[in-house]
């Protein structure tokens, strides 16, 4: 197993939204979702080459790293990072999309309504892209010193990138770098948080080309659940000696390319 380290550092607040949600309370997790680093990456790929690919609310196009390179998420040091909650307007109709374009045009009058509204503040998050392929791990190299939006709101760019770097597979009591999936959270104190990994539709383990402004084959999302402990536990992790990636994790997310 291969692994590149990413530094990822923000340019605001950023709100990645907690699904389920409330409709009026906008709240963040406290790191960036693995399905929203892919999103993420696979942008400033594309970005590399000139596209800039647009959001909509209603059949929109997915656009994510190909299955083959498995994102685990970015997180924040410990005790380096706070969640700011505050009040702002935002659009009642569901099918406003504007707010998400990355070119944005003048948009009709809208009706406005409260939220309460969630940001996350850290001065950087460490993220990990994992692959069993190193010269498709390479390819994200090119990303560094690229940004744009990320999540529901802010901007981040990517400050290091670090690797290919060989991991091995060995049972040891360490403290995970990442999140672990709820089946190996089952008596150990954590704060759990619902999550979504992609269902892969059939033949997109094919798409390699990550510049390319095809949308990915992805057919919808499928839950799970998953905790952030702030101990030592014992499990199998792919390691080099410092970084502990727990196998569990990358099993649950890795899952969603045999489902297609």
């Amino acid at each position: 197993m291969w692994m590149l380290k990413l530094v990822i550092k923000p340019t605001s607040g950023l709100t990645f939204r907690r699904m389920p949600s409330s409709i009026l309370h906008i709240s963040t997790y406290p790191f960036l979702p693995p399905t929203t680093m892919s999103g993420f990456l696979r942008r400033l790929k594309m970005l590399e080459t000139g596209h800039l690919p647009e959001t909509a609310v209603k059949d929109p196009d997915y656009y994510a790293l190909p299955p083959q390179l498995c994102t685990l998420g970015a997180y924040p040091k410990e005790n380096q990072h706070r969640i700011h909650t505050t009040k702002r307007q935002g659009i009642r109709s569901f099918k406003h999309n504007a707010f998400s374009r990355i070119v944005r045009h003048q948009s009709r009058t809208e009706v406005y309504q409260l939220h309460t509204w969630e940001y996350l503040f850290a001065e950087q998050l460490i993220g990990y892209v994992v692959a069993e392929d190193e010269k498709l791990l390479r390819e994200l190299k090119t990303v560094k010193n690229f940004g744009c939006k990320i999540g529901k709101e802010g901007y981040a760019f990517v400050d290091q990138i670090c690797g290919p770097t060989q991991l091995t597979l060995e049972q040891v009591k360490a403290r995970p770098d990442t999140l672990l999936p709820g089946v190996a959270l089952i008596g150990v104190p954590c704060e759990a948080f619902p999550l979504y990994r992609y269902a892969w539709g059939i033949g997109a383990s094919e798409h390699t080309n990550l510049a390319h402004p095809q949308p990915s084959s992805i057919e919808g999302f499928i839950p799970f659940v998953a905790g952030e402990v702030h101990g030592a536990i014992e499990l199998d992790y792919y390691t080099d000696g410092n970084i502990h990636l727990p196998k569990p994790f990358i099993d649950e997310l890795w899952e969603g390319e045999s489902d297609g």
